[in-house]
Protein backbone atom coordinates (compact mmCIF):
# COMPACT_ATOMS: atom_id res chain seq x y z
CA UNK A 1 0.00 0.00 0.00
CA UNK A 2 2.82 2.41 0.89
CA UNK A 3 4.52 1.74 -2.45
CA UNK A 4 1.31 2.48 -4.36
CA UNK A 5 0.76 5.75 -2.49
CA UNK A 6 4.37 6.77 -3.06
CA UNK A 7 4.08 5.98 -6.78
CA UNK A 8 0.82 7.95 -7.03
CA UNK A 9 2.38 10.93 -5.25
CA UNK A 10 5.37 10.86 -7.62
CA UNK A 11 3.09 10.77 -10.68
CA UNK A 12 1.02 13.71 -9.38
CA UNK A 13 4.16 15.70 -8.56
CA UNK A 14 5.66 15.04 -11.99
CA UNK A 15 2.41 16.08 -13.67
CA UNK A 16 2.28 19.31 -11.65
CA UNK A 17 5.89 20.14 -12.53
CA UNK A 18 5.23 19.37 -16.20
CA UNK A 19 2.18 21.69 -16.27
CA UNK A 20 4.26 24.48 -14.72
CA UNK A 21 7.00 23.95 -17.32
CA UNK A 22 4.45 24.03 -20.15
CA UNK A 23 2.95 27.29 -18.80
CA UNK A 24 6.43 28.83 -18.65
CA UNK A 25 7.11 27.68 -22.20
CA UNK A 26 3.77 29.07 -23.42
CA UNK A 27 4.81 32.37 -21.86
CA UNK A 28 7.91 32.31 -24.06
CA UNK A 29 5.68 32.60 -27.13
CA UNK A 30 5.58 36.36 -26.62
CA UNK A 31 8.34 38.63 -27.86
CA UNK A 32 9.20 36.42 -30.83
CA UNK A 33 8.22 36.21 -34.43
CA UNK A 34 7.50 32.56 -35.23
CA UNK A 35 8.32 31.72 -38.85
CA UNK A 36 6.69 28.66 -40.41
CA UNK A 37 9.18 25.89 -41.21
CA UNK A 38 6.87 22.91 -41.91
CA UNK A 39 3.20 22.57 -42.81
CA UNK A 40 1.64 19.10 -42.78
CA UNK A 41 5.13 17.56 -42.93
CA UNK A 42 6.20 19.60 -45.97
CA UNK A 43 9.24 21.88 -45.48
CA UNK A 44 8.49 25.57 -46.02
CA UNK A 45 11.77 27.11 -47.13
CA UNK A 46 11.83 30.90 -47.06
CA UNK A 47 8.16 30.95 -46.13
CA UNK A 48 6.55 34.39 -45.76
CA UNK A 49 4.21 32.90 -43.12
CA UNK A 50 4.77 33.99 -39.52
CA UNK A 51 2.87 34.50 -36.25
CA UNK A 52 3.33 36.63 -33.13
CA UNK A 53 1.53 35.93 -29.86
CA UNK A 54 0.23 38.29 -27.17
CA UNK A 55 0.07 36.02 -24.12
CA UNK A 56 -1.76 38.62 -22.01
CA UNK A 57 -4.63 39.22 -24.45
CA UNK A 58 -4.50 35.63 -25.78
CA UNK A 59 -4.38 36.94 -29.35
CA UNK A 60 -2.10 36.29 -32.28
CA UNK A 61 -1.36 38.16 -35.48
CA UNK A 62 0.89 37.61 -38.43
CA UNK A 63 1.13 36.96 -42.12
CA UNK A 64 -0.50 33.95 -43.79
CA UNK A 65 1.59 34.35 -46.94
CA UNK A 66 -0.28 36.97 -48.92
CA UNK A 67 -2.63 38.29 -46.27
CA UNK A 68 -2.47 39.56 -42.72
CA UNK A 69 -4.01 37.21 -40.16
CA UNK A 70 -5.13 37.49 -36.53
CA UNK A 71 -7.31 35.73 -34.02
CA UNK A 72 -7.68 34.36 -30.53
CA UNK A 73 -6.09 31.40 -28.82
CA UNK A 74 -6.41 29.71 -25.46
CA UNK A 75 -3.97 27.58 -23.48
CA UNK A 76 -5.03 24.63 -21.34
CA UNK A 77 -2.19 22.54 -19.98
CA UNK A 78 -0.03 21.51 -22.91
CA UNK A 79 -2.65 22.35 -25.51
CA UNK A 80 -3.35 25.45 -27.57
CA UNK A 81 -6.77 26.04 -29.11
CA UNK A 82 -7.08 28.57 -31.90
CA UNK A 83 -10.43 30.34 -32.17
CA UNK A 84 -11.90 32.27 -35.04
CA UNK A 85 -9.29 33.53 -37.45
CA UNK A 86 -9.67 36.69 -39.51
CA UNK A 87 -7.57 37.74 -42.46
CA UNK A 88 -7.45 40.23 -45.25
CA UNK A 89 -8.67 38.79 -48.55
CA UNK A 90 -6.15 39.64 -51.28
CA UNK A 91 -5.47 36.93 -53.84
CA UNK A 92 -1.94 35.61 -54.12
CA UNK A 93 -0.32 36.03 -57.53
CA UNK A 94 1.11 32.52 -57.39
CA UNK A 95 -1.38 29.59 -57.29
CA UNK A 96 0.92 27.51 -55.03
CA UNK A 97 1.11 30.40 -52.54
CA UNK A 98 -2.70 30.65 -52.64
CA UNK A 99 -3.02 26.94 -51.83
CA UNK A 100 -0.43 27.13 -49.04
CA UNK A 101 -2.19 30.10 -47.44
CA UNK A 102 -5.58 28.37 -47.63
CA UNK A 103 -4.15 25.24 -45.98
CA UNK A 104 -2.46 27.31 -43.26
CA UNK A 105 -5.65 29.24 -42.44
CA UNK A 106 -7.63 25.98 -42.23
CA UNK A 107 -5.06 24.62 -39.78
CA UNK A 108 -5.55 27.62 -37.48
CA UNK A 109 -9.33 27.96 -37.51
CA UNK A 110 -11.07 26.29 -34.54
CA UNK A 111 -8.28 23.75 -33.98
CA UNK A 112 -6.60 22.36 -30.86
CA UNK A 113 -2.99 21.19 -30.86
CA UNK A 114 -0.57 19.73 -28.38
CA UNK A 115 2.39 22.08 -28.07
CA UNK A 116 6.03 21.06 -27.97
CA UNK A 117 9.00 23.39 -27.55
CA UNK A 118 12.55 22.41 -28.48
CA UNK A 119 15.26 25.06 -28.49
CA UNK A 120 13.86 27.80 -30.76
CA UNK A 121 11.36 25.40 -32.34
CA UNK A 122 7.62 25.47 -31.70
CA UNK A 123 5.59 22.48 -32.81
CA UNK A 124 1.83 22.12 -33.01
CA UNK A 125 1.02 18.40 -32.91
CA UNK A 126 -2.19 16.65 -33.85
CA UNK A 127 -2.67 12.93 -33.14
CA UNK A 128 1.08 12.53 -32.53
CA UNK A 129 2.20 14.07 -35.82
CA UNK A 130 3.67 17.52 -36.35
CA UNK A 131 0.97 19.57 -38.08
CA UNK A 132 3.00 22.81 -38.12
CA UNK A 133 6.40 23.84 -36.86
CA UNK A 134 7.89 27.29 -36.43
CA UNK A 135 11.26 28.79 -35.61
CA UNK A 136 11.27 31.74 -33.18
CA UNK A 137 13.27 34.91 -33.65
CA UNK A 138 13.44 37.81 -31.21
CA UNK A 139 11.47 40.78 -32.46
CA UNK A 140 13.40 43.96 -33.08
CA UNK A 141 12.74 46.81 -30.64
CA UNK A 142 10.06 49.14 -31.94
Amino acid sequence: MFIRLTALAMVLLANTCNQKAVKEEIGSLQGKRWSLTTLNGAPQEKSPIWLEFDTTARRFNGNAGCNKVSGQYDVDGGQVTFGKVISTRMACIDQAANERETAFLKMLTDRTYNVKFEDQQLQFRDSGRVAMSFTGFKKAAQ
